[in-house]
């Protein structure tokens, strides 16, 4: 936990005595060698009358909203966005509207607003003007198979397109193998069958004519003829062959083998006739299925003939492809892999990436837009590279992870285009990679797809995309200090991000506001926290105003009174319901404070017989503070059994009562510490043991050394000021910063120094200049509510209370129990402007002001401050001039001195 910075205590309404030791009774001391001073003896103010003329009036300590003011039934709200300031809307509406492409918008507004949501919805107000944007296709491009090319097309056309493509395919696949079956086809088949008959059988004749010639016969076999020797008319068998001379033998071969050239002829003849016979054929399905396609393709034209200037020249490359392989329509392709496969089978060259036969006429719809609906506006919750800038598909085949043009897939940025894309800067940031690619694709105003490991390198592809043209207006969302880093931190961003709209965490309180703020709030749980009476909405108003910590301001922070709300509602049910069967025993986290909860089934009661009184509201609150204060209650535990020595009744000398506000996860809560002054012989001036324990932030430093500068300035401009004064936050173990203790250490030297108590019942809180006067600090609430809560725990005396800066006054806004023991009397706070006003109180004596002769009354505060310098001074020349120090060595030259009684200057002097 860290302290923001305690602040000082005051006093009761008892005047203190004077303990001056052996001083003389006219108040002034005599040093040897130094003339008596001529000190002023003006009179002193009683404490009551210093305390009455600064005393804070009940009034002034809290809020409330007068109910009243609220409409009996809640007005309808048209979002967050209404509340805001009038320049913040107008600078989101020149962001939405402006037509510059580089005037992207930086909202920058606390996560805790969260105003995603009504910029989305602001946002669609002005999407409602524009046009709807075009369609997103990806073709195939017959040049550069690896390089898919978009067509942007009037919205509505994608879908249309895609149909008609698979249309066409569909039907040339249907009507293609139909044509054998045609009467002209028929015809033409039969005719080159007879002609391819006829010519077989002249060929036969003639390999006939010419074997007869030769001595031999034919005989058509399956696959070809088989040629045989003829004698005397008769076919020669093998054992009659065997029996000829040598010289009819010899006669016989050459005559076969002369025979055996003319079969081979033949046969090349009649391969040349069927390949002739093939070739027309195929001729004829050719100009039979190219008259198929190119009436196909005329009536793709003419369906889309408004669009020809973009689709024209694809057609073309579609119906020439067709014209080309339009044998791939009439194989009967098993299925997908198949044809992957039989197209891989093709060549070792191909990739399996690349689109071939029939898949080049898919067409591949990205993003398709209604034509009756406005442009997009888009709130992305996940910006991660995949759904911001699309990606390629892949899925296993033949033990490879592989892709193609159909599966290119749209991001967020492709969906948007020609809308609003609403995306929270922290998200975006969290990828460097994403933050990068991002300022790429606004600069250039296109984006292509990549795998969504491609950046990383683990995946290489051969597919790349043509990038799409886009014309979208993205909103980051993000905290101030985020938009200053990136405006410091990169060029690109102020390039890009032109206009910045400011939403402030908190509003003016008036009575709009109000009204407007009420219908807000009543609209996040319409249909579900069923109804809030006018109290109950006034109340929510009031802790708006709370969590603002500003009387006249109302936070957007709405979480907390969301909670509260949705509690209110379930204590209503069950207060509703509540017909003394079992319940749940709530101590609310307070030993004092019991209700029983029945048991009952919220989620059948239904919404609208429930009523919401500011009771409901007062305790869900409460509850909710309470259900996270288990920090809180330990300190103030242990502190009320002494394990923390802080003492809120009497006076002590060189001690102040200081507040802090400490940080427990969500929760913050004051709690007041012991901040304690020991003055000695020496010349270090001012200790800080924060800082020599090296516990003290930067502002603390700051804050002590502030205080050297108000002491010189009111008791150094005569002498050289001589003090080791020793400052320290006791059984403090944890880092302290800030400088809202800064008064009250002042004080606690100033009491060490006077040697006057100061009332432990007065904590004190606020910061000081070198001038002496008493600054503003934060968590004023917190502090005097941690206050107020262990005076109570241990019984209110009616003198105690806290002193805080006159300026803090706007800030208050208390509970309800610490105004009414204000107005009771039982707790006092006290506004103060300078140090003098808050020593008076604290001590209850005048703090002093120098006369015509420069001296402070010798009763005062201050005079009583100058008289123990000036001793401190005289006795340090004194120990000086004899060479040693009687006894009061620094703790430089003996740090293991003991600082007991012996030690103590004050008491050892006579």
């Amino acid at each position: 936990m860290q302290d923001r910075g305690p602040a000082s205590p005051s006093l009761d309404n008892e005047d203190l005595p004077l303990e001056l030791g052996d001083e003389p009774t006219d108040g002034s001391i005599q040093v040897p060698g130094v003339p008596p001073p001529a000190w002023s003896d003006a009179s002193l103010p009683t404490s009551e009358s210093a305390r009455d003329e600064h005393r804070v009036p009940a009034k002034q300590v809290t809020v409330a909203a007068d109910p009243a003011i609220l409409p009996e039934t809640p007005r309808s709200s048209r979002g967050l966005l209404e509340l805001v300031s009038p320049i913040a809307r107008r600078a989101l509406e020149l962001g939405l509207l402006a037509r510059e492409p580089s005037f992207h918008v930086f909202v920058a507004a606390e996560p805790e607003v969260m105003i995603e949501d009504d910029i989305v919805r602001y946002a669609e107000k002005f999407a409602r003007v524009r046009p709807p944007p075009p369609d997103i296709v990806y073709v195939h491009d017959f040049d550069h198979p690896e390089a898919p090319r978009p067509l942007l097309l009037p919205a509505g056309v994608g879908p249309t397109l895609v149909s008609a493509m698979d249309a066409l395919v569909d039907k040339l696949q249907e009507e293609i193998p139909n044509i054998a079956h045609s009467d002209m086809v028929r015809e033409a088949q039969a005719h080159l069958g007879r002609e391819l008959e006829a010519r077989n059988k002249a060929v036969l004749t003639q390999l006939e004519s010419t074997a007869k010639t030769l001595g031999f016969g034919i005989r058509a076999v399956q696959g070809g003829v088989q040629t045989f020797p003829i004698l005397h008319g008769k076919p020669l068998s093998a054992e009659q062959f065997a029996a000829l001379d040598d010289s009819t033998k010899r006669a016989l071969n050459e005559a076969e083998e002369r025979l055996t050239t003319e079969v081979e002829k033949a046969a090349a003849l009649v391969r040349d006739d069927s390949a002739r016979h093939q070739q027309a054929r195929d001729e004829a399905f050719s100009r039979a299925a190219e008259e198929l396609i190119r009436a196909g393709a005329q009536a793709m034209r003419e369906g889309f003939a408004e669009h020809l200037p973009v689709l024209a020249p694809y057609f073309d490359r579609v119906e020439r492809a067709l014209v080309e392989d339009w044998e791939d329509l009439v194989i009967d392709d098993g299925g997908e892999g198949e044809e992957e496969e039989a197209s891989g089978s093709s060549g070792r060259d191909h990739d399996p990436e690349h689109a071939t036969r029939l898949n080049r006429f898919k067409v591949n719809l990205l993003v398709a837009n209604d034509p009756a609906s406005p442009a997009p506006v888009l709130y992305d919750t996940n910006p991660t590279y995949p759904n911001l800038f699309g990606y390629l598909e892949r899925r296993a085949r033949y033990g490879a992870l592989l892709t193609d043009f159909t599966r290119v897939r749209a991001g967020s940025l492709h969906k948007a285009s020609g809308g609003v894309l609403v995306i929270r800067a922290a998200d975006l940031l969290a990828d460097p990679i994403i933050w990068e690619r991002m300022k790429r694709v606004l600069r250039e105003r296109q984006i292509g797809a990549e795998d969504p490991l491609g950046p990383l390198g683990l995946y290489a592809t051969s597919l790349r995309p043509v990038p799409v043209p886009i014309e979208v207006r993205v909103v980051l969302v993000g905290p101030p200090h985020l938009y200053a880093a990136l405006l410091d931190a990169d060029a690109d961003f102020a390039a890009l991000f032109r206009v910045k709209v400011e939403i402030e965490s908190t509003i003016a309180r008036t009575n709009q506001s109000l009204v407007l703020l009420d219908a807000y709030l009543m609209h996040m749980g319409k249909d579900r926290w069923g109804n809030f009476d006018r109290g109950a909405r006034a109340k929510l108003l009031d802790l708006a105003t709370r969590l603002a910590g500003q009387q006249d301001k109302l936070s957007l922070f709405l979480s907390p009174l969301e909670e509260t709300a949705a509690f209110a509602s379930a204590l209503a049910v069950a207060r509703a319901l509540d017909d003394g069967t079992d319940g749940v025993l709530s101590t609310d986290g307070d030993p004092g404070r019991e209700s029983v909860l029945p048991l009952v089934n919220l989620a059948a009661t239904p919404p609208s017989a429930i009523v919401v009184t500011a009771q409901d509201v007062d305790a869900a609150w409460r509850e909710r503070r309470d259900r996270a204060g288990s920090a809180e209650r330990h300190i103030r535990e242990i502190t009320l059994k002494g394990e923390v020595a802080l003492e809120t009744s009497g006076s002590r000398i060189g001690v102040v009562n200081g507040l802090s506000v400490f940080s427990a996860g969500d929760v913050e809560f004051g709690q007041p510490m012991r901040i304690t002054a020991v003055v000695a012989l020496g010349r270090e001036g001012i200790i800080d043991v924060e800082r020599e324990a090296q516990l003290g932030g930067s502002i603390h430093t700051k804050g002590v050394a502030i205080l050297r500068g108000y002491l010189g300035r009111l008791f150094g401009q005569e002498r050289p000021l001589s003090l080791r004064a020793q400052i320290a936050f006791e059984q403090s173990y944890g880092e302290i910063d800030g400088d809202s203790a800064s008064s009250s250490e002042l004080f606690t030297v100033l009491s060490a120094l006077a040697d006057v108590g100061i009332d432990q019942g007065v904590a004190v809180t606020g910061s000081v200049n070198q001038l002496g006067e008493i600054q503003a600090i934060g968590g004023v609430g917190a502090k005097i509510e941690g206050f107020f809560d262990l005076c109570a725990a241990r019984g209110l005396t009616g003198t105690q209370g806290v002193l805080i800066p006159r300026s803090n006054l706007a800030h208050l806004v208390l509970r309800d129990d610490v105004a009414l023991a204000i107005a009771q009397g039982k707790f006092h706070l006290y506004a103060v402007g300078s140090v003098e006003e808050g020593i008076e109180i604290l001590t209850g004596l005048e703090a002093g002001e120098r006369d015509i002769s420069g001296r402070f009354p010798a009763a005062s505060v201050f005079g009583r401050v100058e008289r123990r310098l000036i001793e401190i001074a005289e006795r340090l020349r004194e120990a000086e001039g004899h060479g040693h120090h009687d006894g009061h060595e620094t703790m430089e030259e003996h740090p293991g001195a003991d600082l007991g009684d012996a030690a103590d200057f004050r008491r050892s002097r006579g």
